[in-house]
């Protein structure tokens, strides 16, 4: 009995002593931190535990990533190792991050044995890559279903953003191809360049919102919001800052110049060369303005300088193709003395400036005061040799003369004029005319000449017969 009593009293001390080497321990390793070895080192003061060993490791917990992902509420920073990616993974407070080895990361000094097959900068869904530079967006690259067949290149946000079926397209800037789908052979640079367009085909953009509207193909824009407006227009090229900017579905177009045609709407096969050189209607067609501020006023026209113009100059004159070939319906039917002798040759000055503000047209780019005020002043003060061509109208009119020279306006915006060397073919008549009625008084002359001869011839004779009768009434009177 007395046995059984000691063994408890000892058992009780032992557990006694036992706790209370425990509360020891656990004030000492909140105190030092705690230190797991085999050679009884103490841990590191900056460390609240300290694992030596150099045979032995430090197992983390190890689970499936379904098991990873099912932890509720982990703790940032809670490390695991995944056995279905082979992969540490810690929790940064807002999601699960996979520690990856340098191997994988790409340096900034530069990698070697890459291989294109496997390694790459992007990603792998379907989320664009953004690239910054202080904070800023500098590249935006989205996927546009890219592969070896179509050859298609974006770089911008949204560049190319609808792309589906679209082949051999290339698209550098914000917005720049956006909505094309199945277009092919395209090229756009600029912000919002060929932006519109879905189904275009072989058209060039180059310029901030170049061809922004534009859904024809075969077009060529280069500069800022060239062929802005085109929709359906084909076959164009625009090259100047707004250059056809307005027009909405011409055709066959050519624009060299800032602001040229600005005022086409429709009209198509039109030609403008120059700064300014335009058409004063949008809807005029097969008209040519060349130069600085040339305005063409009617289809099938062609323009040469504005009004500021003085000299036009070539090293031969302009030739008019005139063979007979081609020439049918021929009538010797112009006129001649009847049309010449109802003209009024004058000298005259012209006032071009109040011209230019007449017949300027819907042109609002290029207004007159911009022309330089001297080239004005230089032709208006010429004076000038011709026909007023109201005048010369009431000319054929009245002589039933069907002239080719005048050019009489087509429409409320154009004006008169003149094409005097026309006038060759009328004066040629006249002169013809005129050598007839020439030749008809020289014949009439020499059949008087010929009479006066006749007459002169009786005279002579009637003079030699009255001397003769003379001489015998002189002889009478002596006997």
């Amino acid at each position: 009995m007395k046995t059984t009593i000691l063994y408890m009293y000892l058992k009780t001390i032992k557990a006694l002593l036992f706790f209370a080497l425990c509360l020891l321990f656990m004030y000492t390793a909140t105190a030092q931190g705690v230190a797991v070895n085999t050679d009884g080192s103490v841990p590191d003061a900056t460390a609240l535990l300290d694992v030596k060993s150099s045979t032995k490791g430090l197992l983390i917990p190890r689970m499936t990533s379904i098991q990873r992902t099912g932890i509720a509420t982990p703790a940032t920073g809670l490390i695991v190792f995944d056995t279905d990616t082979n992969n540490f993974w810690y929790f940064n407070g807002t999601a699960w991050m996979k520690l990856e080895t340098a191997g994988n990361n790409w340096s900034v000094t530069g990698n070697s044995a890459t291989n294109t097959a496997t390694n790459f900068i992007g990603t792998t869904d379907d989320v664009p890559l953004l690239l910054k530079v202080n904070n800023r967006v500098a590249g935006y690259i989205i996927s546009t279903t890219a592969t070896a067949t179509n050859n298609i290149t974006s770089w911008g946000y949204l560049a190319l953003d609808q792309n589906t079926t679209g082949k051999k397209n290339v698209a550098v800037g914000n917005q720049s191809l956006t909505a094309n789908t199945t277009g092919l052979n395209n090229t756009a640079l600029g912000y919002q360049s060929l932006m519109a367009s879905t189904t275009t085909n072989s058209s060039t953009a180059l310029g901030c919102q170049a061809l922004a509207k534009n859904n024809g193909d075969g077009n060529t824009a280069v500069g800022a919001q060239a062929l802005f407006a085109n929709t359906l227009g084909f076959n164009n090229v625009a090259i100047g800052f707004g250059a056809m900017p307005s027009s909405t579905g011409s055709t066959s177009c050519t624009a060299l110049g800032s602001n040229t045609l600005s005022a086409l709407t429709i009209g198509s096969y039109n030609t403008a060369v120059g700064s300014g050189a335009n058409v004063s209607a949008g809807t005029i067609s097969n008209a040519t303005a060349i130069g600085y501020g040339a305005i063409v006023n009617a289809s099938d026209k062609v323009r040469i300088g504005n009004s500021g113009v003085s000299v036009i100059e070539g090293q031969v004159p302009f030739t008019t193709p005139s063979d007979g070939r081609f020439k049918y319906n021929i009538k010797e039917d112009v006129k001649g003395l009847d049309f010449i002798l109802q003209l009024r040759p004058v000298t005259y000055q012209f006032d071009v400036q109040r011209f230019d503000a007449a017949f300027n047209g819907n042109n609002t780019t290029y207004p007159v005061s911009n022309i330089l005020q001297a080239s004005y002043n230089e032709a208006a003060a010429i004076r000038r040799t011709g026909f007023i061509a109201q005048e010369v109208e009431q000319a054929a009119i009245k002589t039933g003369f069907d002239f080719s020279g005048i050019n009489k306006p087509k429409t409320a915006a154009d004006h008169y004029g003149l094409s005097y060397e026309s006038f060759v073919v009328p004066l040629v008549k006249a002169v013809q005319e005129q050598n007839k009625q020439l030749e008809e008084l020289k014949k009439a002359n020499s059949l008087m000449e010929a009479s006066a001869k006749e007459m002169a011839k009786i005279i002579s004779l009637q003079q030699q017969a009255l001397e003769e009768l003379k001489k015998r009434v002189e002889k009478l009177e002596k006997f």
